[in-house]
C-alpha cells in the first residue's frame, strides 16, 4: 500500500479542525450572537483600538467589501462606533462602543471557556507540546507566499 506524503494528513486534519470550530457553517457561524467575522472584528478594535476599515482589512486578511458589511452591522447594534479621523476628516476610524466591549469580553470569556474544556482532553504532559506545535504551525504559515500574514 502507497504512503501518502506527509502534508496530505496535515490537510485532513486542518480541514476537520475548521469543521469542529464551526467555520463553514453558513454565515460563518454564530458566536455569542455574531458572526465569527464579527467576534474577530470586535477582538481586534479591542487589542487594537482606532482601527481604519482597511488596516483593520489588512489585520483580518478580509477584503473591505466583505468587512464593511459586516462592520455596517456591528454599528447598527451600537457595539462599533465610526469617528472622523482627526488626521484626515475623509476618513473613519472604527472602536468599540461599552456595549462593543461588553460583547467582545462576552466573546473572549466564552471561548476561554471553550478552549479549556478542549484541553481537559488533552494528557497533562501534551499540553505545552500541543501549544508549540500549534505556534510553529502558525509561523511556518505566515512565511509561505500564498497565506496572509496579519501582525501579531
Amino acid at each position: 500500500m502507497k504512503q501518502l506524503p506527509p502534508y496530505v494528513n496535515v490537510r485532513e486534519v486542518l480541514q476537520v479542525l475548521v469543521r469542529r470550530f464551526g467555520l463553514l457553517q453558513k454565515d460563518g457561524a454564530q458566536c455569542c450572537g455574531v458572526t465569527v467575522l464579527q467576534s474577530h472584528v470586535l477582538y481586534e478594535l479591542l487589542k487594537r483600538p482606532n482601527q481604519s476599515l482597511n488596516d483593520l482589512g489588512h489585520i483580518l486578511c478580509v477584503d473591505t467589501s466583505t468587512l464593511s458589511r459586516q462592520v455596517h452591522q456591528l454599528v447598527e447594534w451600537t457595539f462599533i462606533s465610526r469617528i472622523p479621523d482627526p488626521k484626515d476628516r475623509r476618513y473613519v476610524v472604527l472602536s468599540l462602543t461599552p456595549e462593543g466591549e461588553a460583547q467582545a469580553h462576552s466573546i473572549a470569556q466564552s471561548m476561554e471557556d471553550y478552549i479549556q474544556e478542549i484541553f481537559k482532553n488533552i494528557p497533562s504532559d501534551k499540553k505545552d507540546q500541543v501549544l508549540e506545535s500549534l505556534h510553529l504551525l502558525s509561523t511556518a504559515m505566515s512565511k509561505s507566499p500564498n497565506c496572509c500574514t496579519p501582525p501579531l
